[in-house]
């Protein structure tokens, strides 16, 4: 299954990128591409083009404290429609949880812009429930 990635006012992109590709090592899925959004708008554009050619989207970063927050954007969103499955991915590292949406055969999973962070999030329960979507 392919996967693509998107930066949403992200840093250390390039370290970011070499985290999670290592992170997805053993994994069914094959990154294709990196995009980087930098507004809520971009972004919204951005994740509905990448599912119409893939199953799987993960966005790192955005954890700004501002209206343009991650975490501001998804609320919007899932206010206007309930996911089938939405979990908080926790951070032993920082307080930037990250978060696991799926609808139907599609999964976002929104991860911090820290590569230990996301190590440390995909080494947890999250890589098993990926492992078992890519089944799916």
């Amino acid at each position: 299954m392919n996967c693509e990635l998107i930066f949403y006012y992200s840093t250390k992109t390039n370290l970011c990128e070499k985290a999670l590709k290592k992170s997805l090592n053993g994994l069914d899925l094959n990154f294709q591409t990196s995009r980087f959004a930098t507004s809520p708008e971009k972004l919204g554009e951005l994740v509905i083009d990448v599912f119409e050619k893939t199953n799987v989207v993960f966005v790192t970063g955005g954890f700004t404290g501002d209206k343009n927050s991650i975490e501001n954007v998804l609320s919007k969103v899932l206010a206007t429609k309930t996911p089938d499955d939405l979990k908080k991915l926790r951070n032993p590292l920082s307080s930037h949880d990250g978060y696991l949406i799926r609808q139907g055969g599609q999964l976002l999973i929104v991860l911090p812009d820290e590569p230990n962070e996301i190590d440390a999030i995909m080494s947890g329960p999250l890589r098993k429930y990926i492992q078992s979507f890519c089944e799916f």
